[in-house]
């Protein structure tokens, strides 16, 4: 059964974010959250994009497998998010693979009777295009940050955004294996590594999956001052 915590969550997602109590009730009158465990694949590439999923805690990676094996992850998901919804509205195969990275309670939607409401409801469309319309500024986020910002700085980035604080010290625990931040990242894991020791300097420290960061506010200047010196010598 939906608790009252996961409709909370639920109305986080631009998608049912305008949506009234009664509508949402009834899009949602059907679905029932589930546990799934680490490692379980939810859908592969090329499968038809029947069903799409909100994240009420835990990790989702969504990827594709490269030609040489490897993984390209186009994100990560977690408390809050939704993921393939795009592909279940226009009725096509999923465009990539779905995977639990962390054990995550999910909210499975099916996908023709969630769309067959659409013609009746007219919040739906408009939670469409609001939630495809923040997928795509995502998209280009993402971009921008490959295309503009240092390994270095992708991984400053990474971590100031699970900050419990904004200054003074922090623990962090990471949400996912070091890995999977990698290529989240766009780098080799061996990458990652590197700049987690170069990164002493500035008063970050690993332990496990621990990171410990002696000063968030210097981070945060570190990696603004980094990010214009970046951008000055690029111009």
């Amino acid at each position: 059964m939906l608790q009252d915590e996961d409709l909370s969550i639920i109305r986080r997602i631009p998608l049912f974010g305008s949506m009234s109590d009664e509508v949402l009730a009834t899009l949602l009158g059907n679905a029932f959250p589930k546990e799934y465990p680490k490692g379980k694949v939810l859908f592969i590439r090329g499968e038809p994009a029947d069903c799409f999923y909100i994240v009420l805690g835990g990790w989702v990676k969504v990827y594709r497998e490269t030609p040489d094996g490897d993984e390209a992850v186009f994100g990560v998901f977690t408390q809050g998010e939704s993921l393939a919804e795009a592909a279940a509205f226009l009725g096509k195969d999923y465009p990539a693979s779905a995977q639990v990275v962390e054990q995550a309670r999910l909210l499975p939607i099916l996908s023709k009777p969630f769309c067959s409401h659409v013609t009746e409801i007219p919040e739906i469309a408009m939670g469409m295009l609001a939630s495809m319309s923040k997928r795509a500024h995502q998209h280009v986020a993402d971009i921008e940050q490959l295309k503009t910002r240092s390994a270095t700085l992708r991984v400053v980035d990474f971590l100031l955004k699970l900050c419990p604080v904004k200054e003074g010290s922090a623990v962090i625990s990471l949400p996912y294996d070091k890995s999977l931040i990698s290529r989240r990242l766009g780098m080799q894991p061996e990458s990652l590594s590197r700049i987690l020791g170069k990164l002493r300097k500035q008063g970050v420290k690993t332990e496990m999956n621990r990171v410990m960061i002696s000063d968030v506010a210097d981070l945060v200047d570190f990696a603004n001052g980094a990010g214009s010196k970046n951008q000055a010598a690029a111009s």
